[in-house]
């Protein structure tokens, strides 16, 4: 079991780097075989996953709630874009300082209201 305190201070710089579109600090902090998994697919690979897109520029975050133990995080975040918005809990899993898994629950609807692809 990895050490919670070290689990949240990654998880905590991944959701300002993603949501900031810092891609060069997402990268440093994903491991090379992360795997996403959400919204129906899976991703397996960090610049497969890097390569599917960013988060868009022009969202509204706020980070609701997160909880860490071990290695296991869950982040809690609504988004806003125009006048859609999205609730996303994310489960985030952290070995040696990188993330490895990242199992992302949304209503998908909304989630592609939010993306304008509605």
């Amino acid at each position: 079991m990895g050490d919670t305190a070290s689990t949240e201070a990654t998880v905590s710089r991944y959701f300002t780097a993603w949501t900031g579109r810092d891609t060069a600090t997402v990268r440093d902090l994903l491991a090379d075989d992360f795997s996403f998994a959400g919204l129906g697919m899976q991703i397996e690979g960090r610049d497969a996953f890097l390569d599917a897109g960013t988060f868009p520029s022009d969202a509204r975050t706020t980070l609701v709630a997160q909880a860490c133990q071990g290695s296991d995080a869950f982040q809690m975040y609504d988004s806003t874009r125009g006048a859609a918005s999205v609730r996303i809990v994310e489960h985030l899993r952290v070995e040696d300082g990188k993330i490895t898994t990242s199992t992302f629950v949304t209503d998908s609807a909304a989630f592609m209201a939010f993306l304008g692809r509605m």
